[in-house]
């Protein structure tokens, strides 16, 4: 990837720290230079090139300016016009095809406590794959949700006091708006008893976010939420937009992810994970990331041991 000069950028949109340095890549992996006291980057990109396949612990957001970019996330193709978010969390393989002139910007922001929460699980499924927001997709946040991004640069490049406080004030905002527009989805397909049903629906993900490795069955999943079978798939499928089954699969694939990042054997992560043999685990992890287990492992301990070189 060819760096900007900073000619290239409008005065107001330069770094406020000219020594952070270009972006890093070395088997997939980025190490995201943030400088000493952040860990918060935003970009104003208008280069005319592309980035290749890379992944990192920071939540990526990009925000279509002029004219419009292609971005490959998780094996699906995003094609951004302009005013287009797209929001792709932490470790999600994801590459950048362009090659005309454009502007964007884009942020990584590191916030893996906030991935790692309670409140996080019951939005998770709208992060299996990148999350897109624009005046289509969520029509009843989309303009407070750009807002806040437009407000997150108005302090990182005027690098005002608590700049970074605010960002992530911004940024925990945002999240709670995309939680509020999947309550309003349930309630404008479920009116009668609508907050009861988020809430028993949202203790079960709560529970799946500990038990997930153990073998749950649907019957036993709609007897935890007190529905009946019928009732309960028609609801989980409407508020997390996924069928049990393929829930609890993602939700298994995320740990495992976890895990292969860490010196445990793959066939220990297999069974730690709940999935009954070596190879059904094997198939299904390269279904769902395109790399096998041995793959991903290979990508991410040689990045940890070898360190990173400029791309």
């Amino acid at each position: 990837m060819t760096l900007m000069q900073s000619s290239d950028i409008p005065h107001k949109y330069l770094q406020p720290d000219e020594n952070l340095g270009g972006r890093v890549v070395r088997n997939l992996r980025e190490l995201v230079n943030f400088n000493s006291s952040s860990n918060i980057r935003i970009w104003y990109n208008n280069q005319s090139e592309g980035y290749a396949l890379h992944s990192h612990d920071a939540v990526e957001v990009f925000i279509c300016i002029q004219n419009n970019y292609e971005i490959h996330a998780n094996n699906k193709v995003y094609t951004l016009d302009e005013g287009d978010i797209l929001i792709i969390p932490p470790r999600m393989v994801h590459e950048y095809v362009n090659d005309k002139y454009g502007v964007r910007f884009i942020y990584l922001i590191e916030m893996n406590h906030f991935f790692k929460s309670h409140d996080y699980q019951t939005i998770e499924s709208l992060f299996f794959d990148a999350f897109l927001c624009n005046e289509k997709t969520c029509p009843d946040i989309y303009h407070k949700v750009y807002q806040l991004f437009m407000d997150m640069n108005a302090v990182y490049f005027t690098n005002v006091n608590f700049w970074e406080t605010i960002v992530y004030d911004k940024m925990y905002q945002v999240f709670i708006e995309i939680s509020r527009h999947a309550e309003n989805s349930v309630k404008s397909e479920e009116a009668q008893n609508s907050s009861q049903s988020i809430t028993r629906i949202n203790a079960l993900l709560r529970y799946l976010d500990i038990n997930y490795a153990e073998d749950i069955s649907t019957e036993q999943a709609a007897n935890y939420t007190g529905f009946s079978k019928y009732h309960f798939l028609r609801l989980f499928k409407l508020q997390t937009g996924y069928t049990f089954h393929d829930y609890l699969t993602f939700k298994r694939i995320s740990k495992a992810e976890e895990l292969l990042a860490t010196d445990m054997p793959i066939t220990d992560i297999a069974f730690q994970t709940g999935f009954n043999t070596l190879p059904s685990f094997c198939r299904t992890f390269k279904k769902y990331k395109e790399y096998s287990p041995s793959e991903y492992k290979r990508i991410f301990l040689n990045t940890k041991e070898k360190g990173h070189t400029n791309m």
